[in-house]
């Protein structure tokens, strides 16, 4: 009987590490664009923690990652340059500023906050602060796609539209 659950329990084992939701989410994930490989540029705009979690599949793990975005109907113009403030419960903040496809991340390495999160976005004289907190995930995405629905913010953007970002620039 003991070579038996012992048996079971070798073979058994790596099955149970399994985690089909986490797969299914990855799985559910669009592909890379042609032409970027997998880097600080890849996947705008989708969950990054989902990849770069605990869980893999990336090799790098983030404790809050997103992406920002120009205007508010224009899917494809990216905020470079935003400063993303992070601020955690116990009132720990970290700034980021996002890369030329306005993606932003911040290793667990470097920080790893106690949630619930606060944040906001700056960008030249626009300042953006996200109305409620973040509960339990550093993933931007897992909220915030493309369009608003009933399960989502709508992307992270800086202005409506380019007048009203010319506007908010030029105000005093």
């Amino acid at each position: 009987m003991n070579r038996f659950l012992l048996l079971l329990a070798l073979v058994g084992g790596p099955v149970a590490c399994v985690d089909a939701t986490h797969d299914a989410a990855v799985n559910k994930l669009d592909g890379e664009a042609p032409g970027v490989p997998p880097g600080p540029l890849h996947r705008p705009g989708q969950p990054c923690v989902t990849c770069h979690g605990g869980e893999g599949p990336a090799g790098s793990e983030f404790s809050v990652a997103g992406t920002v975005y120009l205007y508010a109907f224009d899917p494809v113009a990216p905020a470079p340059a935003v400063t993303v403030l992070i601020q955690d419960i116990n009132g720990v903040a970290v700034t980021i500023p996002t890369n030329e496809v306005g993606n932003f991340y911040i290793s667990t390495n470097d920080w790893q906050p106690t949630f619930p999160l606060k944040t906001e976005i700056h960008f030249g004289k626009i300042k953006k602060q996200m109305q409620t907190n973040i509960g339990r995930t550093g993933s931007c995405g897992d909220c915030h796609k493309m369009a608003v629905s009933s399960i989502s913010a709508g992307k992270i953007y800086v202005a409506q539209n380019p007048k009203q970002l010319e506007k908010a620039m030029q105000a005093p």
